[in-house]
């Protein structure tokens, strides 16, 4: 008897430590799906009409998830204790950062926090999918790359020194000038590929640690903006986030200096900061935001700041934006799936192009050997 209570407890302290370790990665999952969730379902909940009492306690005997749970649990204590939501949120930084903070205190103060939150959560379905598709248009010809210089790589290491190691036994054979080119490639690779490695490696490490900084990021920036196509796709997919955050916080109730306060803080764009550095000193002077953008061509196409002086002179800023964004995003679509169409072609010409100068070199071998032996 004691023996199977032994047992049973055990098993129990094992199913304990079990849930206790889903619990924790569940916890450490929270993203930007859960964020989607969580401010979508208490949106409905307060238009419903439901307190923020009940909300907070429906969706943590609801949620699937254990980090939903236990972040409507929190929230539900500082409001009992009379705080808001974006207290709330502000003391749960390991889930929340400082730009759901900031639109939902927006919310509270404008008293549109029901239409906020249904924003907001749009806001972060739209974002998630077109950066999705915007770091997959990159990596998309970053990786072709990567598989069509290791297979370069591969041919020079395992498959021709078998084929110029035959050669060599016919010593009265005369190599053909691209046979003896691709013969000495060879024999380099495989003489200094610990070399070639290690400053591969270095030069990647490197290259992480500037790329990190202010410095880098700008030069990262200015990098992809020199690049055909891809420097188009670049700078309508920031212009759109911008825009979009824009509108949202200009729905908000705030004035421009407050969106654009915000808009600092929250877009993590080192070359939009400076921009927006420039737009706030030129407001608080008392100058439109059209004056600030004018000349920020190298960001901005010149016809978004035209359409933004529309919105300042007619009062409609967020309408004008709207017009902006119905503009640059369906050419943003458009230019992601051309990028993968252009691609494609140039990866395919570059692999058959190094794929016929092999196949020449060794056909000529070929060529020479025979003609030897029938001599």
């Amino acid at each position: 008897m004691e023996e199977q209570e032994l047992q049973e407890s055990e098993m129990q302290g094992i199913d304990r430590a079990i849930v206790s370790t889903l619990q924790s990665i569940d916890r450490r999952n929270f993203g930007t799906k859960d964020k989607i969730l969580f401010f979508r379902e208490l949106s409905y909940l307060l238009s419903g009409g439901v307190s923020f009492s009940d909300a907070m306690e429906l969706i943590s005997t609801t949620s699937s998830s254990y980090a939903i749970k236990e972040i409507a649990k929190t929230i539900s204590e500082y409001i009992h204790q009379g705080k808001s939501l974006s207290y709330a949120l502000n003391r749960l930084p390991a889930y929340f950062d400082q730009w759901d903070y900031s639109i939902v205190k927006a919310g509270e103060a404008s008293g549109n926090l029901p239409q906020v939150l249904q924003s907001l959560s749009q806001e972060y379905v739209y974002v998630s999918e077109i950066k999705n598709k915007y770091i997959w248009a990159l990596m998309y010809p970053a990786i072709l790359l990567v598989i069509a210089v290791a297979a370069v790589f591969a041919l020079f290491l395992l498959v021709l020194p078998s084929v110029f190691s035959i050669a060599d036994s016919f010593t009265a054979v005369k190599l053909p000038w691209i046979t003896q080119m691709l013969r000495d490639m060879t024999l380099f690779f495989q003489q200094q590929r610990k070399l070639l490695l290690s400053i591969i490696l270095w030069l990647s490490l490197a290259g992480w640690i500037f790329f990190s900084s202010d410095t880098g990021k700008k030069r990262w920036f200015a990098i992809l903006l020199s690049i055909p196509l891809i420097g188009k796709m670049t700078k309508y997919f920031y212009l759109v986030r911008w825009c979009r955050y824009m509108k949202l916080l200009l729905n908000s109730w705030l004035n421009y200096v407050q969106t654009f306060q915000l808009l600092r803080d929250i877009l993590w764009i080192t070359a939009y900061q400076d921009m927006i550095e420039r737009v706030l000193a030129n407001l608080n002077k008392g100058q439109s935001i059209y004056a600030s953008l004018k000349d920020e061509t190298y960001l901005l196409p010149s016809d978004v700041a035209v359409m933004i002086k529309v919105g300042e002179e007619s009062a409609n800023l967020s309408n004008s934006l709207d017009n902006i964004l119905h503009m640059y995003e369906s050419d943003l679509d458009n230019l992601i799936g051309r990028l993968a169409k252009v691609i494609e072609p140039i990866m395919l010409i570059f692999i058959g192009g190094v794929i016929l100068v092999i196949a020449l070199g060794i056909f000529g071998l070929i060529l020479q050997i025979m003609q030897g032996a029938w001599l």
